[in-house]
């Protein structure tokens, strides 16, 4: 299942989908090698001031159709075709070496390469490769492999492009050393783990019990021994055994410690999100102490723009966004959405324990909390999803996916219409997760958590909210008693409404209607009411309730029968005299004779009124309990301002809302708006969730309890105990029991680290992910966090501390031919910056950037007038702007553990053309006005680059103020300016 998990979460607003955005289904992104999704790094390679923007223009582009490559990849079809017979026997035992070559070498490329079609329920072309027995004997079309004969097996027939023959993938042949490694595998004989499928389970139906003792992701993380490697030497932390270890198995080593300028702006970048200056980096190398790095390291994690700069990733994991996505006419933008983007930077910066983040975002509510404590606005994480026009099923799923994928790795919601496909998560166990959010509400008033620091701007807040408040108020009053006053007018319309849900289908009833169709909702409340009377007979209504189920040939004979009946006076005389004198000979007439009695005993009232403003009541009784049905408690003709909802007209529900919205867009646009936790509560009565067939609403099936997940709590599990369930879900996400919480949120900080995971599916640790390239070291660092109180910044120094993370990311062209992806990290991976940390060292470094923390979002990011960090800039689902698209920010419709890395032309002309950048050039070039040439060069390098320039550099720069003229925009010195924030050494992180 891929890691997006749901179809259409990454269509872009007008149903188209974004180049950078992968299909959700196919989750190539993170399988296929760098060059083929990203740009190629060499800047060890090049000058120091080579532009980064020619290296987009000339060296790689994206593939025109990803997508289209990766089906090709994986679409051996119907061509392995072959006459080649293969008599089916066991499989030999195979050595323990073959054995693990399978495991480190092809199965990874058979789930990068082949899964997505032809594994599991996905057979294009009638093809499997998830099994040995499966690729040996063959599917409709015969063998994919002959073992021990290459040649003769059509999987390499295929793969190697002859001219003669059909060529798979058709998008491009497969890199020579992946050839090699099936060709290999082939001579072996195949070699595969006996009786095992694939995904590491055994063969046959999948089970909870089985994915628990046979996967990866689901048994316990274990601490294993460090090993012991021959280059002892470069061990710095355990985590440095696991890897060198590795590395030397396969007859490679760790690159050289990296520089100390290099190291600190790697630290600076990773933490802070913003480089450092050049007094840090000069203080940093004539530091000689020991204990130097680790320093530097507390410094930027004590700094608060360490929550800023981690707070960001955490937010791409929560979906975040400003606004709602189409909401019809309500206002589109969450006034307090901030709230929870800011409890995210806080609680990061105050390195709360990782199961109190996780159990804040829950279920905070639940954790006594004062009314005005801020930490209530970590329930965003449920809330600041989009809304999908109100559908709350479609809410409650959107929920449900940032639980699971968002905290621990699973693609539940693939539950929602059936059993997922993959991993062992029935859709009883979705429906189990269902009723917990449908058993949650968000409150009409959402609990203050703080004061604005402006009173004036307060008070004038207050003021207007009350006026506002106050028009919406009066509209609803007045839409009330409307409604009232028509529905008192109206029975006999919407008794008709109740006889056309409740008559036999043979009744050949068909309403007639005096006044127009009746408001549903009323015809619900009437229905509801009679259905509430009681099983015996009624002064007023009997006669309704036994005609109304009367077959129409015996209509008149019935209501013959109810008024001989009724003699002795148990109906209403008012009722039965009028029934006497119409003679009603069917529904309709029937209804239209109970409604002129009540219109009739309305007007009566109204002209009693009109004459007698204390009277109470009727004098005639009859006439007084024919009223009382209008007006007693519980009449469904009582409409209060409360149950406006479901009963305007469209007219109506318009006027509401456009009072509603002015309330609405005041608390997002006035300064003095107080902030407020955008909670769930529970709701007084928990829902006992139905499995919905098919998942369609209108099918309920069987009742299911509201519990975990089967395949992590076990067959013993207990359903929830507390309210809607939500913080003993929290509990059961965060119980050190959980295999996958712990390796979920340390492959996300690995990741950042190092460009990429132990675990490429970052969000889906399923049976269909990718397995782990350094299994015991990822469990050994779950274990670690745990251990250590769930504390991330102690995981972020045990990270730092090690020599893999500080080894240099210089090539070494052995090593790229043996593991050209890096997996095993023989280098540090350069890194082109994400769009936030680009952009914030331009402000930077030009001495714009405005370092307040928190409170509303700002507009535009491309805007100098707006030099706040990026996590604070506005994030519009509806409109997401055109350069966070071009720069891979994450689709904030769907839960994101990862952002696509592409190069497209509109990121280099950005740097070129952008009004933002070439004032930031400007800027920075005018800082350094009045100096001398020599001087303002090296005062230029010292600001963007943070060191010095070369000799040679000098002249060239010298060389270019002298020649370049004024374009209009800039003068030679801001263009200057402009191609060092525009090179290689600016835009990466080595």
């Amino acid at each position: 299942m891929s890691e997006q998990g749901r179809a259409g979460n990454n269509i872009r607003k007008g149903g188209k989908r974004s180049p950078q955005t992968p299909h959700p289904h196919l989750p190539w992104r993170s399988m296929l090698p760098e060059k083929d999704i990203a740009f190629t790094v060499r800047r060890s390679t090049r000058p120091p001031t080579r532009l980064w923007i020619s290296d987009m223009l000339s060296s790689h582009s994206p593939s025109p159709v990803v997508s289209s490559r990766l089906r090709g990849t994986c679409a051996l079809l119907f061509v392995f075709a072959s006459p080649v017979i293969v008599v089916a026997e066991e499989p030999p035992a195979f050595s323990p070496e073959h054995l693990e070559f399978f495991e480190k070498s092809v199965r990874p490329l058979l789930v990068k390469r082949c899964f997505e079609c032809h594994a599991g329920q996905k057979q294009q072309g009638g093809v499997r490769v998830d099994g040995r027995k499966i690729v040996v004997e063959g599917g409709e079309y015969g063998p994919v492999v002959v073992p021990g004969q290459p040649d003769a097996s059509r999987l390499i027939q295929v793969l190697k492009f002859d001219n003669n023959d059909v060529q798979m993938p058709p998008s491009g042949k497969l890199p020579d050393e992946e050839i090699a490694i099936f060709r290999r595998w082939i001579e072996l004989g195949a070699p595969w783990p006996k009786e095992e499928s694939s995904t590491g389970l055994p063969a046959g139906p999948m089970t909870a019990q089985s994915a628990r003792e046979h996967h990866w992701a689901f048994r316990p993380p274990q601490a294993s021994p460090s090993p012991v490697p021959l280059d002892a030497g470069r061990i710095q932390t355990p985590i440095d055994a696991f890897v060198v270890a590795r590395l030397e198995a396969e007859g490679m080593a760790l690159r050289p410690e990296a520089d100390r300028r290099t190291l600190l702006r790697r630290l600076a970048m990773d933490l802070r999100g913003v480089p450092p200056t050049l007094e840090e980096v000069t203080e940093f190398e004539n530091d000689t102490s020991p204990d130097a790095f680790e320093r530097v390291v507390d410094r930027y994690l004590d700094s608060p723009e360490y929550g800023e700069r981690w707070g960001r990733y955490w937010l791409d994991v929560a979906r975040y966004a400003d606004t709602k996505g189409y909401v019809f006419t309500e206002e589109p933008r969450y006034p307090y959405a901030y709230t929870y983007r800011d409890y995210v930077i806080r609680a990061l910066n105050q390195d709360k324990p990782y199961d109190r983040f996780v159990t804040e975002q829950l279920a905070a509510d639940q954790l006594d909390h004062p009314d005005s404590n801020e930490d209530l606005a970590a329930m965003g994480f449920l809330t600041v999803g989009r809304r999908f026009l109100n559908n709350n099923h479609d809410i409650i799923d959107d929920r449900i996916d940032v639980v699971s994928r968002g905290l621990m790795g699973l693609t539940v919601t693939c539950a929602r219409c059936h059993d997922h496909k993959f991993d062992p998560v029935p859709a009883a166990d979705y429906y189990s997760l269902y009723g917990v959010f449908a058993s949650s509400d968000e409150p009409a008033e959402l609990p203050l958590i703080g004061r604005p620091n402006d009173r004036a701007a307060f008070a004038k807040f207050e003021k207007e909210l009350a006026d506002r408040e106050q028009a919406l108020r009066a509209l609803e009053a007045e839409l009330a008693t409307k409604i009232e006053q028509e529905v008192r007018g109206r029975v006999g319309d919407y008794l008709q409404g109740v006889a056309t849900r409740a008559a036999p289908k043979d009744s050949g009833f068909k309403a007639s209607y005096e006044h127009g169709d009746p408001r549903r909702g009323l015809v619900d409340r009437w229905q509801k009411y009679l259905n509430g009377l009681g099983n015996g007979p009624h002064p007023v209504f009997e006669p309704w309730r036994r005609l109304v189920a009367t077959k129409p040939d015996m209509f008149v004979a019935v209501r013959d029968e109810l008024l001989a009946e009724s003699v002795a006076g148990s109906l209403n005389p008012l009722v039965r005299q009028r029934l006497l004198d119409s003679k009603p000979t069917n529904l309709v007439e029937l209804a239209k004779v109970y409604g002129g009695l009540f219109a009739g005993v309305e007007q009566q009232w109204n002209e009693l009124r009109a004459k007698q403003a204390d009277a109470m009541a009727l004098a005639n009784g009859d006439e007084e309990a024919l009223r009382q049905i209008l007006v007693a408690d519980g009449s469904p003709t009582r409409v209060a301002t409360g149950d406006l909802n479901g009963l305007m007209d469209r007219a109506e529900r318009n006027k509401q809302r456009e009072l509603a919205k002015k309330i609405d867009s005041l608390k997002v646009s006035s300064p003095g708006a107080p902030p407020r936790a955008m909670v769930l509560n529970d709701r007084p009565q928990p829902v006992n969730p139905r499995i919905l067939v098919r998942g369609n609403p209108g099918r309920p099936g069987d009742t299911v309890p509201r519990q975990f997940l089967e395949v992590i709590a076990g067959p013993d599990r207990q359903p929830f105990s507390h309210g809607s369930g939500r913080l003993d879900l929290a509990a059961a996400i965060v119980s050190p029991e959980n295999p996958l919480t712990a390796r979920v949120i340390v492959n996300r900080l690995w990741q950042h680290h190092f460009g990429q995971g132990l675990v490429g599916t970052s969000s889906d640790f399923g049976v269909r992910s990718e397995p782990p390239s350094h299994p015991e070291l990822l469990d050994w660092l779950s274990v670690q966090l745990v251990r250590s109180g769930w504390r991330l910044k102690a995981l972020h120094r045990l990270i730092l501390a090690s020599a893999v993370y500080r080894q240099g990311s210089t090539d070494d062209p052995v090593a790229r031919l043996k593991d050209p992806e890096n997996r095993l990290l023989w280098r540090m991976p350069p890194r082109r910056l994400d769009f936030e940390a680009f952009r914030d060292s331009l402000l930077a470094v030009s001495g714009q950037l405005d370092r307040t923390i928190g409170g509303r979002p700002y507009d535009n990011v491309t805007d100098i007038g707006s030099p706040r960090r990026t996590v604070y800039a506005l994030v519009n689902r509806n409109d997401l702007p055109g350069i966070f698209r071009a720069f891979d920010f994450a689709d904030p419709d769907a839960s994101a553990g990862e952002r696509p890395r592409t190069t497209v032309p509109q990121q280099a002309l950005f740097g070129l053309n952008s009004p933002f950048v070439l004032e930031v050039s400007r800027r920075l070039a005018n800082s350094t006005a009045g100096a001398e040439e020599t001087a303002r060069i090296q005062a230029l390098y010292r600001r963007a680059l943070v060191r010095e320039p070369s000799q040679d550099e000098l002249d060239a720069a010298r060389n270019f103020v002298k020649s370049a003229s004024g374009d209009g925009k800039l003068d030679a010195w801001g263009r200057l300016a402009q191609v060092l924030l525009l090179t290689n050494e600016f835009a990466f992180v080595d």
